[in-house]
């Protein structure tokens, strides 16, 4: 009897062949089955309406502010964070607190929102949150790729358990996020999603080596995840900030490292505007949050596998 079982040599083949007849079809093709395929659930009208946008680390920092701008669009909202201490990571995180004052910002912005405490380590984590948020909204359109954790110091002094969490939550978490959420994009033939970088995804750093690497690790996730779903009308870029004057940011162990003689907000602020093109310090949270939520605009769904920088100039002053 002929197994029904679909081989992972079988899903290497039919990928070679669906990349082969994709390069075959002419761009002006593609355009006019964006954001206007008969077949999707997403229908037309308000490109806003009736969406809903799902945010890892989202209870504070860069996955909040990019809910408050989804919901001034009327995107209903799921904010999982896991709201309590990882061992391993050298400052607070966000609390259960935190999420709640979240939820209650989002909604008074008019739209629904579900919080919902999980860990982006965990698959069944995910995948519960995937289908609470599909049951409440009835769809699942944006994804922001945001939870992750950060290290400060020389390579030599980091043990086991510090290397392993931040990759086991920004690169394991990331790659478990995208499968959660993948099937009921597919589903829709709809989705957009944005990865959360950083200017350290894009250059080495002496004092974040662990880190850095795994930011590194996004961008190549967040390019081949756009390969193999440029099809389905599903898209995937990565955005890659500077300082965020966040949380992961404005804490005593990462003010120690960045500035020991002075560990203040202010002193890491006047560093970073002798190292600006443009003289700014830290950039703000809402910043990165309105230049996510340009992926999602309808105009945007041609734009796939992209790296932006918001950088306040830093980056041009690198290679292209």
């Amino acid at each position: 009897m002929e197994s029904n079982k679909f081989s992972r040599r079988d899903a290497i083949k039919k990928g070679a062949l669906g990349a082969a007849a994709l390069s075959t079809i002419p761009l002006s093709g593609f355009a006019n089955t964006t954001n206007k395929d008969e077949n999707s659930e997403i229908k037309a009208g308000n490109y806003w309406n009736g969406k809903s946008a799902f945010i890892t680390g989202g209870a504070r920092g860069i996955g909040l502010a990019s809910a408050v701008e989804l919901a001034k669009k009327g995107v209903n909202i799921t904010l999982f964070d896991v709201v309590e201490q990882i061992d391993g990571v050298n400052y607070a995180l966000a609390t259960e607190s935190d999420l709640a004052s979240a939820k209650k910002t989002i909604e008074a912005l008019g739209v629904k929102c579900l919080m919902i405490k999980g860990d982006v380590r965990d698959s069944k984590s995910l995948k519960s949150a995937v289908d609470q948020t599909v049951k409440t909204f009835g769809n699942l359109d944006f994804l922001v790729v945001n939870a992750g954790v950060t290290q400060v110091g020389l390579i030599d002094y980091f043990p086991d358990n510090e290397v392993q969490v931040v990759n086991d939550i920004n690169v394991v978490g990331s790659v478990r996020t995208v499968q959660a959420v993948l099937p009921q994009m597919r589903k829709q033939k709809f989705g957009r999603i944005v990865f959360v970088s950083s200017q350290l995804g894009r250059m080495g750093n002496n004092y974040f080596p662990v880190y850095a690497s795994t930011k590194w690790a996004v961008i190549g996730l967040t390019k081949s995840i756009a390969s193999l779903v440029a099809a389905e009308n599903i898209t995937s870029n990565v955005i890659c900030p500077g300082l965020v004057n966040t949380k992961l940011v404005d804490n005593e162990y990462f003010l120690k490292g960045m500035s020991p003689q002075n560990p203040t907000m202010e002193a890491l602020n006047e560093m970073m505007k002798q190292w600006s093109p443009m003289k700014t310090g830290a950039l703000e949270a809402e910043s990165i949050g309105t230049m996510i939520n340009r992926f999602f605009d309808e105009e945007m769904g041609l734009i796939t596998g992209e790296v932006l920088d918001v950088s306040a100039g830093a980056s041009a002053n690198w290679m292209a």
